[in-house]
């Protein structure tokens, strides 16, 4: 085998490993969010140390799968989900890792169903 040849096998190795071990700490999480009314956005964020982005779901009634890193379910770690829509005020529900994590094995789904209440004028 040619030097060029196996320079390109090893690194096919090399990225099929990277690819697996980080798939492999990701845990699927069902999510079922439910407003009233319907049509709000849900986001979501887990924040340890660092301030880490929101990440957008969809809008309401929301239903799906999310990947969140095992690592945020450590005693470090919040997860929080906000539901928003224009003319209410926004909904928040803030767990620790762990409490999220219990929870969410318990009831095997994460379900919400946040009631908007109207901003004033």
């Amino acid at each position: 085998m040619s030097a060029s040849k196996r320079f390109l096998c090893s690194l096919c190795i090399v990225a099929a490993a990277l690819l697996l071990t980080s798939c492999a700490s990701k845990e699927p999480i069902n999510v079922k969010i439910h407003t009233d009314p319907e049509g709000s956005h849900v986001v979501y964020r887990v924040e340890s140390d660092l301030d880490e982005p929101w990440i957008y779901l969809g809008v309401t009634p929301y239903q799906g799968v999310t990947f969140m890193d095992s690592a945020s379910f450590d005693g470090h770690s919040s997860i929080t989900f906000k539901v928003m829509r224009h003319g209410y005020l926004d909904q928040v529900k803030k767990w620790t890792g762990q409490q999220f994590y219990d929870e969410y094995e318990s009831e095997g789904q994460l379900l919400w169903t946040p009631r908007l209440v109207k901003a004033g004028k």
